[in-house]
């Protein structure tokens, strides 16, 4: 029996029914299932697809599952020679006409996508040069919501590089490196403007979301950082008070006194301020409290030790405590399960954020995981 349950968009759902494969979760149409791999939970294991049957939201779903960290495993149902030149092509697993041994055999015991280890693999300076020069930085979104209610109150906009050979890749494989760099401010540059682009009148700002921007230290500082972000807002026509900035930095905070003119400056004009990745390697939280932030985000990896982590857990209890102090909103990143939701709210945290949740999403997906996960709360 599978964990979570199986999207089918063909005429094998019934097949599979008659093998006893089960639970089975029906999308009849792909912008269903996009919204049922977008939601975290319940649980999907396999996306059967047929490109015809996808449309224009082809690229969407593949990138949203074949060679990336959703669990899901992405199979096909065609021929190889259909999508000849994706760059995600190497991680799908291609089955022209199931059989129903195959079913059985792949939704019992699991046909995971094929490792694409090129994927893994960190871009040279040059092809990061490349991305930025090209434009190809995408964006993605990940829902937050609130503790209490689970009523949706913002999002994070993290980056994704477009490589012309090995497709959408995940943060980790480039960020650090621009950062190293000194490409941070190309990098974040590109980043806004595609998020106020996608926000603008008549889309996703029509939810009443807020919008988290990341920012490393280096940018902050810079002061025509600053004014461009407040140009491209306005233009935007997305208030001050739904952006959100989440300072990111490993590295000790060494210049407080800059840092607390740039924070005053964003203050002033409205925006919110996240201390992000907040854990014991973050040497400077506790100065940082004393700035004017208005929220507080937990590292991931800390929230998700907390059930089985004394260390952890103290740790928690203390910095939860701080954040109170400084009146800020504290929001768990890394909510990945139930169990972690519940002590998340037993510690008192605000909001949360994770793969319960949701998975980062592209632009189309944030209406459709919106709509149903709201759906949800009204059950």
């Amino acid at each position: 029996m599978l964990g979570g349950g199986t999207i089918w968009m063909t005429e094998a759902c019934e097949q599979a029914r008659e093998l006893g494969l089960s639970p089975i979760l029906s999308a009849r149409t792909a912008q269903d299932a996009m919204a049922m791999v977008a939601a975290g939970s319940p649980p999907v294991s396999h996306l059967l697809l047929q490109p015809n049957s996808a449309g224009d939201l082809l690229d969407d779903l593949v990138d949203m599952t074949a060679g990336q960290t959703t669990g899901v495993s992405l199979v096909v149902l065609g021929e190889p020679q259909k999508l000849p030149n994706h760059p995600s092509a190497p991680a799908m697993t291609f089955v022209p006409r199931p059989s129903p041994s195959w079913l059985k055999q792949a939704l019992v015991h699991g046909a995971p996508a094929r490792e694409c280890p090129e994927r893994l693999q960190e871009p040279s300076m040059q092809e990061l040069e490349d991305a930025l020069a090209e434009r190809r930085i995408q964006t993605r979104y990940q829902p937050i919501v609130r503790l209490d209610n689970g009523h949706p109150v913002g999002v994070e906009v993290l980056a994704r590089l477009e490589h012309p050979q090995r497709g959408i890749l995940a943060p980790d494989l480039f960020v650090p490196q621009m950062e190293e760099a000194g490409l941070a401010w190309r990098l974040t540059d590109q980043v806004i403007d595609r998020a106020f682009a996608d926000w603008g009148e008549g889309k996703l700002g029509s939810f009443g979301l807020t919008l988290a921007l990341n920012f490393p230290l280096d940018v902050l500082l810079i002061p025509e950082a600053l004014t461009s972000l407040e140009t491209r807002r306005r233009q935007s026509g997305l208030p001050a008070d739904r952006v959100v900035i989440e300072l990111t930095e490993s590295r000790p905070v060494r210049e407080i006194a800059r840092l607390r003119h740039a924070i005053s400056t964003l203050r002033g004009i409205g925006y919110g301020l996240a201390i992000d990745d907040v854990g014991p390697e973050v040497r400077d939280h506790k100065a940082l409290l004393d700035l004017q932030f208005t929220a507080l985000k937990l590292d991931k990896d800390l929230v998700r030790d907390s059930l089985n982590s004394r260390t952890a857990h103290n740790f928690l209890t203390r910095t939860i405590a701080s954040a109170r102090k400084a009146d800020l909103t504290v929001i768990a990143e890394g909510v990945e399960d139930q169990a972690i939701w519940r002590e998340m709210q037993r510690l008192g945290v605000d909001q949360a954020q994770g793969f319960l949740i949701a998975r980062p999403l592209p632009t189309a997906a944030v209406p459709l995981w919106h709509r149903d996960w709201c759906a949800r709360l009204e059950r």
